[in-house]
């Protein structure tokens, strides 16, 4: 009766991690273990993962239940975060103790930002990547943005609090729909009540959808850069970007090279390692037209090592600043992220491959396909043919 009773409870317990995606406990020679894609334990890459057995160190039986929840929903959060180490998975008795954490918001944040620095070096992009998260769970300013809508740290954290500052954003916004995914993320780190309520909330809640870019015209966008190129601290970096359609944070560690190629790093927002790459000039002639073998530069970094993050944020910051103030006047108006936007477009109706064209802009061939293939009109594609069927007739 009492095995039976065991199972019961192993049982129900497996459906509630189950419904909130946590994972099940399994049995294996009277031990509790765990199975998840995780990296090798070898050479640990998070980019290459595989299903594995998890020991928990716990015997299975009723006593260890409350322990191997809390080691499943650890094994959870470890993974989501990629902050999971197999030489420090097994914690202490202590630490699987139930906890009387306080759930007040401020409690909380302090909480997640020490967790997500665990494992990590502080650098530009960690620091980075923290700042996207703390915008939206970031305590309120009153003295400075009093009206913003922001998390008030005074309160507790609990789905209804959630919800309601969720509510407050305009609907299908990109703000809307950040905070909702940054809120839930810390709900499920403080393991709040109700976490299966806000999934399905955030599930049925209407997701921001960029708008369409408006079709940036060749000519245009050539004749502004060339106006603009005189400026001595941002002129060759627009010019750079019309170029080589690197992203603007990547445009300080772009090095022109005879024969149409520059030198670039690749600066990943995901967890991908930042490389050295090759990016390629459309059209060529704009290298010598712009004169982009003199460069002066207010700042540079050549290796992935140099990049700093914040110097590239707070230049890339004040030269949207500076077009933006070209442009207010014009009837026409474009963003720095327009011209790497053109140039993928442009290298949808070249001769070059797909593949090379993705390789040179520092992402996927499918992101590029869907990005730029999609934007071409029924009568670029004609032209594309036209032309190909003139140089093979030739």
């Amino acid at each position: 009766m009492a095995n039976s009773s065991f199972e019961t409870r192993l049982d129900k317990l497996n459906k509630l991690l189950k419904a909130e995606k946590v994972g099940s406990v399994y049995i294996n020679k009277e031990s509790f273990y765990l199975r998840a894609y995780l990296p090798s334990k070898v050479n640990p890459d998070w980019t290459k993962l595989k299903q594995q057995w998890v020991a928990t160190g716990l015997k299975a039986d009723r006593d260890n239940l409350a322990k191997v929840e809390k080691l499943a929903r650890k094994l959870s959060y470890e993974k989501v975060n990629e902050t999971f180490i197999w030489a420090n998975w097994l914690a202490s008795d202590e630490e699987l103790k139930p906890e009387n954490k306080s759930q007040k918001l401020s409690d909380i944040y302090k909480r997640f930002e020490k967790a997500y620095f665990k494992n990590k070096q502080r650098t530009g992009a960690t620091e980075n990547g923290w700042k996207a998260i703390a915008q939206y769970l970031a305590p309120r300013n009153e003295r400075t943005k009093p009206n913003s809508i922001k998390l008030e740290h005074h309160k507790l954290l609990t789905a209804d609090y959630i919800i309601s500052v969720v509510e407050k954003f305009p609907a299908e916004s990109k703000g809307k729909t950040d905070m909702m995914k940054y809120c839930l993320r810390l709900a499920k780190f403080a393991e709040i009540p109700e976490i299966p309520r806000l999934e399905k909330y955030s599930e049925k809640m209407s997701k921001y959808q960029p708008k369409k870019r408006e079709k940036l015209d060749l000519d245009y966008a050539t004749q502004v850069v060339e106006e603009l190129r005189s400026d001595k601290r941002f002129g060759w970096a627009i010019a750079a970007l019309l170029t080589y359609g690197c992203r603007i944070s990547e445009v300080w560690s772009l090095f022109p090279e005879e024969g149409g190629i520059a030198d670039c790093v690749t600066i990943n927002k995901s967890k991908k390692a930042s490389e050295v790459r090759s990016t390629i000039a459309l059209p060529p002639q704009n290298v010598e037209k712009f004169d982009l073998y003199n460069i002066e530069r207010n700042y540079e970094y050549k290796t992935p090592e140099q990049y700093d993050g914040e110097r590239a944020k707070a230049e890339g910051y004040a030269m949207a600043k500076w077009l933006r103030d070209y442009m207010k006047d014009k009837k026409l108006k474009f963003q720095l992220y327009d011209l790497r936007h053109l140039w993928g477009v442009q290298s949808a109706k070249t001769n070059l491959s797909t593949a090379n064209a993705a390789r040179a802009m520092g992402h996927s061939v499918v992101l590029h396909e869907q990005t730029y293939h999609e934007t071409m009109s029924k009568e670029d594609t004609k032209e594309i043919v036209r032309r190909k069927l003139l140089e093979e007739l030739s």
